[in-house]
């Protein structure tokens, strides 16, 4: 039995849409996944998980840990997924995101990172308190940044960082949250945090992300992390990251059918666990410079195996995500941008509902504020291209173009006027200067304006999203998580 693909409606007002990959190739992939998980296995750290798995009849060898998963199981998993999955801002609806499929597409920062590095600095720093503040706060005016993503602070527990960002981050932004899992306790103590500033009526407002390793590992953080989110109602993106030439197979498609099996096993697992929890298909393939020895996030082949990726998601129904604008700079530069659009253009005009790696640098390891300020251009102008072109009456202009007629100019029209601000994108970071009024204006290039913006945006007095009886909550709740966490077993 094969999986059934999902039609696609034909409606003008979708966005665009290009398909990457035939029917008949993502079927083959599917086919070729579902036998490496009958045949090949997955191995799993976490005993709870094998012991779903033997409950429901897969084949599972306690010794090595390792599950081998039967197709029903698969079929299974793929039917209970829902095909629409909602996250919530504070309390504005027009920031609550519903992602399905030829849904709208949105853009988030990265997660879990704990370095950054300063404005033409030469050298990363490690990331300490007043930073997370500081990139909650530029997150919230960037207006094509959707979601906002953890920024781990280095001076404190590494087992309670992304507690600390979350209970730090409430106070300087409503929207909603990607943050990654790293243990079932951790989950729990960022879902009550979040319980403290949401109606009911308005949960989850957070969304997270668990990989499964390649090749072929479910580590024991990762995989309890996501369980307990599914117990939750959290969604949870199902990642793989597979670094082609390294952690699976160098060739494209290769590195496609092994990273499809790693997000079919753990979805299969959430599944069982708790039927119709909420997932994202969210594969973030990789690939190994053979010169250096480096994973790279930032090849041109890694745009086209996201892309490859969010069809197959699309194929199942489900909602889907890619790691979106990512480059191996160190640092904003031109190559930087470059590297972002290659790579993150393709998966996003695919159809990925969630587009990651903005303020991202340095194989996402480290952050930038002022790089989040041109990711946030960047995505306005991929955004405005998905849209597509808007062919009806009004916009085709006919009865306007006889009207101006030959010689004349359409400046002064009232068609101008109702149309201009609707048809392009006003990037806020592009210079449409001539060059003698550049260099007039101190010839300032986009990383001295991006700059310019984080400086405004922190200067402004910060707006505070908790009442008084909240933040204390956050607080109190902070320091129990925090004593709580310390004894945990970190487990990989």
């Amino acid at each position: 039995m094969k999986a059934t693909p999902v039609s696609t409606p034909g409606a003008a007002d979708q966005p665009l849409c290009f398909n990457i990959a035939t029917l008949t190739d993502i079927e083959r992939i599917h086919e070729l996944s579902v036998k490496i998980l009958a045949e090949t296995g997955i191995l799993l750290h976490y005993p709870p998980a094998r012991q779903l798995l033997a409950e429901h009849g897969a084949s599972v060898d306690e010794a090595r840990q390792v599950a081998r998963i039967p197709r029903r199981l698969i079929e299974q998993a793929l039917a209970a997924a829902p095909r629409e999955v909602t996250v919530f801002s504070q309390s504005d609806p027009h920031k609550d995101y519903r992602l399905h499929l030829d849904g709208p597409r949105y853009a988030r920062t990265t997660t879990a990172l704990n370095w950054i590095i300063d404005v033409h600095a030469s050298q990363r720093r490690p990331v300490v308190e007043t930073d997370v503040t500081d990139w909650a706060r530029v997150i919230h005016a960037m207006p094509n940044i959707h979601f906002a993503g953890s920024l781990n602070d280095q001076e404190e527990a590494v087992k309670s960082a992304e507690v600390r960002s979350l209970a730090r981050m409430l106070h300087h932004t409503d929207k909603p949250f990607m943050f990654s899992t790293f243990s079932g306790e951790g989950m729990r103590w960022l879902w009550r945090l979040t319980e403290v500033v949401q109606d009911p009526r308005r949960l989850p407002r957070l969304m997270v992300l668990s990989s499964v390793n390649s090749p072929l590992v479910y580590g024991w953080g990762q995989c309890e992390g996501a369980m307990v989110s599914a117990e939750l109602g959290l969604p949870v993106c199902i990642n793989s990251s597979a670094v082609a030439g390294a952690t699976a197979p160098v060739t494209l498609a290769g590195n496609v059918v092994q990273m499809n099996a790693e997000i079919l096993a753990a979805l299969t697992i959430l599944q069982l666990h708790r039927p119709g929890a909420p997932v994202v298909y969210a594969a973030h393939p990789m690939a190994l410079d053979m010169k250096t020895g480096m994973a790279s996030i930032s090849m041109g082949e890694v745009g086209l195996m996201s892309a490859i990726c969010v069809a197959i998601g699309r194929f199942y129904g489900l909602p889907t995500s890619s790691n979106g604008i990512c480059t191996d700079a160190c640092t904003p530069d031109p190559m930087a941008t470059l590297e972002k659009w290659a790579n993150g253009y393709l998966p996003l005009m695919a159809g990925a509902n969630v587009n990651g790696g903005a303020g991202s640098l340095a194989c996402v390891s480290t952050v930038s504020l002022e790089q989040l300020v041109i990711d946030n251009d960047v995505y306005g102008h991929m955004f405005r291209q998905a849209r597509g072109v808007q062919i009806d009456d009004a916009t085709l202009a006919a009865d306007v173009i006889a009207g101006v007629g030959p010689g004349n100019s359409f400046i002064m029209e009232e068609h101008t006027l109702a149309h201009f601000r609707g048809e392009y994108y006003h990037s806020p970071l592009a210079n449409r200067l001539n060059a003698p009024a550049w260099e007039a204006a101190g010839g300032h290039d986009a990383l001295d304006r991006a700059a310019r913006r984080v400086r405004d945006i922190l200067a402004a007095p910060p707006k505070t999203f908790l009442s008084d009886e909240q933040s204390a909550e956050v607080k109190a709740l902070l320091a129990r998580a925090e004593a709580s966490l310390a004894d945990l077993v970190v487990r990989v």
